[in-house]
């Protein structure tokens, strides 16, 4: 069961917390946290963002000064600030809500009172941040909601699913807004279906969500997904759309522009392998392996354990692939998906001792960032791999070198970097299946 919300109890009687607690149910998707001290609040807020802080008035330090430090430490966000205090003083509610309170009570109002305030705070609260069309929250609950869970739950073990409609704005553009919600709400209906209340699903963009569920879910969520969508997509466009099998965008711009149907593509990030993931680490692997999904056409799943959702299963690698490229993170990135294409792949983080690897691999195809520091050195290396393996392809990159230069040092093609991933795996394909004649 993972936790939406969450409600801190600040007050100096450490029972305090255990009354509020009670009232919500075993399994609840409320967690209360509870702090007998101003400084282990602050330390809670800036650990799990609450969504409602119960604050009593039974400190030394001034209520008043209390309520300023919550709202600096929430600059961020802003959560609900209910204030409780023995002191039946109008002035001083006033005062409160001035500074930041959002309901200021006496001490000694009734249990169920106090609990019906707090459920209504927490219905407002959430109700503020969730989308009135999809009724899913937006991205600032959606993410707090992650967040919060990886720091409570860090003995448990989890999946994050990113997911988008691939071609929604072309669809949109073409067919009109009410039958691009209709096709969103429909998707938003099959993901319910193959999830329960103790899973998570949140919206983080126009046609982007999340989910939050547990790895041995989560293939099985994206399986369904993906089947599930491509038999009925093309209720959403016309018979010759359908049968045509892409559409057309018209335009000064995008005159006779293809465009594929649309479909989905899933990234699906876990702590499998490390219990201690941060939650923008995480993040930011499952967007990464989304990314990967999207190269691929019609509906697609990948996960971080390099499993990959296909009809067919995967052929033995015959190809071997080189890179060499010193930026770790974009390695990993090229070797993880040539690899999730059937390519027998190693890296190196310099070239140093490329040409003792080259005649030890015979790669079909190297691929070699030439570095600035040691640019005629790389291309020398090149000119010589190519005199001794004519067959053995060659991409080059660079930020900034001269083109001519790098191509007759033997590259069989140069890509300025940055580059499109989606432009570098088509080449690649193309040199490994002689589409580009030797």
């Amino acid at each position: 069961m993972f936790i939406s919300q969450i409600v801190l109890v600040l007050s100096s009687d450490v029972e305090t917390p255990l009354l509020i607690g009670g009232f919500f149910k075993e399994g609840s998707i409320v967690k209360v946290l509870g702090a007998d001290s101003p400084d282990e609040a602050f330390e809670i807020i800036e650990t799990y963002e609450p969504d409602l802080i119960v604050a009593y008035d039974n400190f030394r330090k001034n209520i008043a000064d209390i309520c300023l430090k919550i709202r600096e430490k929430t600059g961020s966000y802003r959560p609900v600030i209910m204030v409780l205090s023995k002191a039946r003083d109008v002035e001083k509610g006033l005062n409160l809500l001035k500074l930041g309170a959002d309901d200021f009570q006496d001490e000694s109002i009734d249990k169920k009172e106090l609990s019906l305030r707090i459920f209504a705070h927490l219905r407002r609260h959430i109700g503020e941040l969730t989308d009135q069309v999809t009724k899913l929250p937006y991205i600032t609950l959606s993410h707090r909601m992650l967040k919060r869970n990886i720091k409570l739950n860090k003995e448990g073990l989890f999946a994050l699913m990113y997911l988008d409609i691939d071609n929604f704005e072309p669809y949109r553009e073409i067919y009109g807004h009410i039958a691009a919600e209709k096709l969103l709400q429909t998707f938003i209906a099959i993901i319910r279906t193959c999830l329960d209340e103790k899973d998570f699903l949140g919206r983080v963009g126009e046609d982007k969500f999340i989910i939050f569920t547990f790895p041995e879910k989560a293939d099985k969520i994206a399986t369904f997904l993906s089947y599930y969508f491509d038999m009925v997509s093309p209720k959403f466009y016309t018979d010759v759309d359908t049968n045509r099998g892409y559409l057309i965008l018209n335009g000064d711009e995008k005159v006779g522009m293809r465009v594929p149907l649309a479909s989905v593509s899933i990234g699906i990030a876990s702590n499998l392998n490390n219990k201690g993931i941060g939650f923008e680490e995480l993040l930011n692997r499952a967007i990464a392996v989304h990314r990967l999904a999207k190269i691929k056409t019609g509906s697609f799943w990948i996960s971080d354990r390099l499993k990959i959702a296909s009809g067919n299963s995967e052929k033995e690698p015959q190809k071997k692939i080189l890179v060499v490229e010193n930026d770790a993170s974009l390695s990993y990135l090229l070797v993880t998906t040539l690899e999730m294409q059937g390519y027998c792949v190693e890296a190196m983080n310099s070239s140093e001792y490329l040409p003792e690897t080259v005649e030890k691999m015979l790669p079909n195809l190297v691929i070699i960032d030439i570095n600035e520091n040691n640019g005629e050195k790389d291309l020398e290396i090149c000119r010589n791999i190519k005199e001794k393996h004519q067959f053995i392809r060659i991409i080059a990159s660079t930020t900034e070198c001269n083109k001519e230069k790098i191509l007759d040092s033997g590259a069989d093609l140069y890509i300025p970097k940055p580059y499109e991933l989606v432009v570098l795996f088509n080449w690649i394909s193309r040199f490994l299946n002689y589409e580009v004649l030797q």
